[in-house]
C-alpha cells in the first residue's frame, strides 16, 4: 500500500513538471540600436554586463536582420512572422493615421494565448492607435506604454497629440518626462511577471523600450552613481541594461530561470541620418545616435547598418552556450521559432519566416536559410546566404543595381553587379526578386 502511495505522488509531481514545460517568453525591442551600441558587440565605451551575460551564455547572432529598417513595419513583422507588405503597414504610422495592424493579422500573443499564456506588452507599441491595431486587441491581455516613439511632440513633429502613457486602454500619464521610461517599464515587467508567477500560468511579456530613438538627453537625466563613458547614449543604453536585469532578477525569485526563454534585438540600426528637426531642442547631439559598426548605411537605408541589429537569446538547457551565430536570419523567424519552442499551433496565414530553433540548439548548424527580403517603403533588395542584391531608384528613370558578398565585403563597399564572373549569382537574386510576397 506504501508502495502505490508513493507511486501516486511520484505520477502526480511528474504531472505537474510537465504541466510547466511551456517556457516563459521575454521579448526585448530596443528602437534605433545600432549593431555595435552593445559592450558584447564590440563598443568599448557603454558598459552593459546584463546582455554581454545573456550573449555570453546563449547565443549571439551577427547576422540577424530586420526586414525593414524603419519603426511600425520592422514591428509589425516582429509581431506577426510576415512581410510588413501583408498586413499593409509598409511606413511609419503616426497619430491619425486611418492604417492599422488589421484584425485578421495574428500575433505572437494571439498564438500563445492559444496555448494557456498570459500575455504583456510594455512600453512602445507604433502599429495601430485605434480598433483592431490596440495591443489589448492583438492578442495582449495587458498593456502599459504609449503608442508612438517619445518624440511626437514639438520641435521634433508637429503634432496636436499628447505624448500618453496608457494602462490598457485607459490613459494614465500625460506628457510623460523620458527620464521615467525605462524605470516605469521596467516596474510594470516586474508586476506582470510576479502576477503570472502567482496565477502559475506561463506568460509571454513584450517589452519594448523607446531608448535609444532619438531624444535621449532628457531620457539620460536620471541619478545615477556615475555616468556613462558613453555620455547620454551610454547613459540611457546602460539604464535600459539595468532595467533588463531588474526584469530578469524577478524571474530568479519567482523561481522560473530555468524555464524562461529571453530574447534581445532592436527595430532597426542607428538613425545617423536623423533630420534637422531632431536637433532642434538644442539639446540633441549627433553624437547621440549609436552606430552600426562596419556596416554601410543607417536607419531608412537597406544597407546592412539599416537592418543588421543585434539578437542574443538565451534559454537554460536548451539553446547552445558561448555560441556566435553568424548564419543569415531575421526578424520574421522569431514568432515560428516560438511556436516550436511552446508547441503552439502557427496561424493558418502565409508566415514568411521560419523556425531558427536549430540554429540556436544544434552545434555547426549549417542548413540553408530561406532568402530574406529588404522592404524600405518598397521592395529594394534580397539576400540568399551570403549573396545580396540591392535594387534603388535614384531617380524617376534611374536605377542602381548593387550586388555584394557580404562574406568578403560586409561593408558592402565593392559593387559586384557588372563583373561577368558573378553572373549566375546576378540572374539568381533578380529572379528572386520577382517572387517578393505582396498579398495576404
Amino acid at each position: 500500500m506504501k508502495r502505490f502511495v508513493i507511486l501516486c505522488i511520484l505520477l502526480m509531481m511528474a504531472t505537474i513538471a510537465f504541466s510547466q514545460k511551456k517556457p516563459n517568453i521575454i521579448l526585448v525591442l530596443s528602437d534605433d540600436m545600432g549593431y555595435s551600441d552593445l559592450g558584447c558587440y564590440g563598443n568599448p565605451l557603454i558598459k552593459t554586463p546584463f546582455l554581454d551575460k545573456m550573449a555570453n551564455e546563449g547565443v549571439m547572432a551577427t547576422n540577424f536582420v530586420t526586414t525593414s529598417p524603419i519603426c511600425s513595419p520592422s514591428r509589425a513583422s516582429l509581431l506577426t512572422g510576415r512581410y510588413c507588405t501583408r498586413s499593409g503597414i509598409t511606413y511609419v504610422i503616426g497619430p491619425g493615421n486611418k492604417i492599422t495592424l488589421p484584425e485578421e493579422e495574428v500575433t505572437i500573443a494571439e498564438m500563445l494565448k492559444t496555448s494557456g499564456y498570459l500575455t504583456g506588452a510594455v512600453g512602445k507599441w507604433h502599429i495601430g492607435d485605434y480598433g483592431s491595431g490596440l495591443p489589448n486587441k492583438q492578442g495582449f491581455d495587458f498593456f502599459y506604454g504609449m503608442m508612438y516613439s517619445h518624440d511626437y511632440r514639438p520641435p521634433y513633429v508637429n503634432t496636436d497629440t499628447v505624448i500618453t502613457i496608457f494602462r490598457n486602454t485607459s490613459p494614465e500619464i500625460y506628457k510623460p518626462h523620458d527620464s521615467i521610461l525605462i524605470k516605469n517599464y521596467t516596474k510594470e515587467s516586474i508586476g506582470f511577471i510576479k502576477g503570472a508567477a502567482q496565477n502559475q500560468q506561463p506568460f509571454f511579456l513584450y517589452l519594448a523600450h523607446n531608448m535609444p530613438h532619438l531624444p535621449v538627453a532628457y531620457g539620460a537625466q536620471v541619478q545615477r552613481k556615475q555616468a556613462s563613458a558613453g555620455g547620454e547614449l551610454g547613459d540611457v543604453i546602460e539604464d535600459m541594461d539595468n532595467g533588463i536585469a531588474a526584469v530578469w532578477k524577478a524571474v530568479e525569485e519567482t523561481g522560473q530561470a530555468n524555464n524562461t526563454l529571453f530574447i534581445f534585438t532592436s527595430d532597426n540600426g542607428p538613425w545617423l541620418n536623423a533630420p534637422q528637426r531632431m536637433y532642434d531642442d538644442g539639446v540633441t547631439k549627433p553624437y547621440h545616435v549609436g552606430a552600426a559598426g562596419i556596416f554601410r548605411g543607417w536607419k531608412a537605408t537597406s544597407y546592412e547598418g539599416g537592418h543588421r541589429v543585434p539578437f542574443i537569446v538565451y534559454w537554460k538547457g536548451h539553446t547552445l552556450k558561448k555560441e556566435v551565430l553568424m548564419s543569415p536570419i531575421s526578424n520574421l523567424d522569431v514568432m515560428p521559432t516560438i511556436a516550436e519552442w511552446t508547441e503552439s499551433q502557427l496561424p493558418k496565414r502565409t508566415m514568411d519566416g521560419q523556425s531558427i530553433s536549430k540554429y540556436l540548439t544544434t552545434k555547426n548548424f549549417n542548413q540553408p536559410h530561406k532568402p530574406i527580403y529588404y522592404h524600405n517603403l518598397t521592395l529594394e533588395g534580397v539576400k540568399d546566404g551570403d549573396w545580396k542584391l540591392r535594387v534603388v531608384k535614384t531617380d524617376n528613370t534611374n536605377t542602381l543595381h548593387e550586388l555584394f558578398n557580404l562574406s568578403w565585403d560586409p561593408s558592402e563597399r565593392v559593387n559586384l553587379f557588372q563583373d561577368k564572373k558573378y553572373k549566375k549569382q546576378r540572374e539568381h537574386l533578380m529572379t528572386l526578386m520577382q517572387f517578393f510576397p505582396q498579398g495576404t
